[in-house]
């Protein structure tokens, strides 16, 4: 069994958020923490992957808004390639010269929200990419690594039902011996 386990303090610790957080998303999602005989939560290797699991999952939602907002903003470009959406109306044409020479002047808020568009839109794919790989890398990591935990509780569970199976075997075979013999056999040493 050897397994080591945490308190709530310093699982809570190793996943980087509260203690009161462990509790609630133990609660929220109906998951089996073991105790201890005195009643204590008590946490392995396995809960506090799953935790931070959970935690990286929860961080990736506040992620969502910002790529919502981004991917409103690119729509709106595209609908009105020379209107840009936060400018209300004002267009990223260049403006009359001020200084008279005939040259235009560009307003720079105007051309450096331009030259941000630019690159919003030239990397939102990569992003995109990049974040759905990156998402995909750690919920396979530890997806894989939930399953091997599970596998290996049932490799224990499986050794504990087989060692119980030989015990009960060996004590019907030990039941079925007549007396004087198993009286001999104990004196003898044998079994």
């Amino acid at each position: 069994m050897g397994d080591v386990h945490y308190m709530i303090s310093e699982a809570a610790k190793q996943v980087g958020v509260e203690s009161h957080v462990l509790r609630y998303w133990e609660e929220e999602l109906n998951l089996p923490i073991g105790r201890t005989d005195m009643g204590h939560r008590h946490y392995t290797k396995e809960d506090i992957q799953l935790f931070s699991c959970i935690k990286e999952l929860k961080d990736l939602k506040g992620l969502i808004p910002d790529l919502i907002r981004t991917r409103e903003i690119l729509k709106a470009k595209n609908n009105h390639p020379k209107e840009d959406p936060d400018l209300k109306g004002r267009t990223s044409e260049p403006l009359p010269s001020e200084s008279g020479t005939g040259t235009p002047v560009q307003d720079p808020t105007l051309a450096f929200r331009a030259v941000v568009q630019e690159i919003i839109t030239g990397n939102n794919k990569v992003l995109e990419e990049l974040i759905t790989r990156s998402v995909s890398e750690k919920v396979n990591k530890n997806m894989d690594f939930l399953l091997q935990a599970k596998e290996r509780q049932e490799e224990d569970r499986f050794r504990k039902l087989d060692h119980l199976i030989r015990q009960q075997q060996n004590s019907r075979r030990e039941a079925a011996r007549p007396a004087p013999v198993r009286y001999l056999h104990k004196i003898f040493g044998e079994t």
